[in-house]
């Protein structure tokens, strides 16, 4: 596999741009050993995730017979929605609408940074899930709890086992919703970032090294769908923000693939994402995850 690049990735979308133009047999003659990437792009965040759900749902939804789906938004930061720290409430408004409606049950596990009763209202979530009768469980406040499952992590080269929450556990589909942005340590919190919310203790991945532990764990924890919030996004002072530097891609990154999802977002940021990105190198390196966008089938759909 090749390292993906900006420029590589602008004449990729071009490809894609056509091809979504073509006939549906056109569409049907793509290799189906590429990864199918879409990208939603326009200025309603609510179309934006109405366009995205449909086409999860034209792809399997969550999988036959799903029952319990567990979604792991970004719910870490006492920040406002404005200020893109979380995953924006009105893209997981439509999420969960559209999922109770075909009949699963959503829960919402979170181990956020800041005091849960001021990360969750102040990002507007907490509201969001109450609206739709979807529990927001709060993994900080019941860590003494037996909430969190010791698991192997037999593909890992530094993060060997690792306390997990059992709602993603007991789940029978998991999804990956994070808010893309800058990050201090990580340089970018995207897909694979966003699992540190999703154990007890985040301490042993800096101590082991942060973004090996970061692609140990992807090893492990894959979703059914990542879907990247690149909505609004911080470029700096991340990942908690306020930040000064922010860009507004207004999209919506889809994939079946973490590692291709985190790829395609962090063009946004970079133009050499596995230059910049360490993990993502890692992820190649392990072959964990599709990193070139000559791999990929790159679906974009204005909205």
């Amino acid at each position: 596999m090749k390292n993906s690049s900006r420029r590589t990735f602008m004449k990729t979308g071009a490809a894609g741009s056509a091809l979504l133009a073509a006939s549906p047999a056109v569409l049907n003659a793509a290799p189906a050993e590429k990864t199918d990437v879409w990208i939603f792009e326009g200025a309603d965040n609510r179309a934006l995730m109405e366009a995205c759900m449909k086409t999860i749902f034209e792809n399997g939804g969550f999988g036959p017979n799903a029952k319990k789906v567990a979604l792991k938004v970004n719910a870490a930061w006492d920040r406002t929605p404005e200020q893109a720290a979380n995953t924006h409430p009105e893209l997981v408004d439509v999420f969960l609408e559209k999922s109770i409606e075909s009949g699963v049950k959503v829960v919402m596990p979170e181990n956020p940074c800041h005091r849960p009763e001021k990360s969750f209202v102040t990002s507007g979530l907490q509201a969001t899930a109450e609206k739709h009768g979807v529990e927001m469980v709060d993994l900080k406040g019941k860590r003494n709890k037996d909430e969190f499952v010791e698991v192997d992590i037999p593909n890992g080269a530094e993060l060997k086992t690792e306390k997990v929450a059992r709602d993603f556990l007991d789940a029978d589909a998991v999804v990956n919703m994070p808010i893309a942005k800058h990050h201090g340590g990580a340089k970018l919190s995207i897909c694979m970032k966003n699992w540190m919310g999703a154990v007890e203790g985040r301490k042993l991945w800096h101590v082991k090294g942060l973004h090996q532990c970061i692609a140990d764990f992807s090893t492990f924890m894959k979703p059914t769908w990542a879907i990247v919030d690149a909505t609004c996004c911080m470029t700096s002072k991340g990942p908690q923000g306020p930040s000064e530097d922010m860009i507004h891609p207004q999209q919506v990154i889809l994939s079946k693939d973490q590692v291709a999802a985190d790829t395609v977002t962090a063009l946004l940021f970079h133009d050499d994402p596995l230059a910049e990105v360490n993990y993502l190198q890692i992820a190649h390196d392990m072959g964990i995850g599709e990193t070139d966008v000559n791999n990929m089938n790159i679906h974009r759909i204005k909205v």
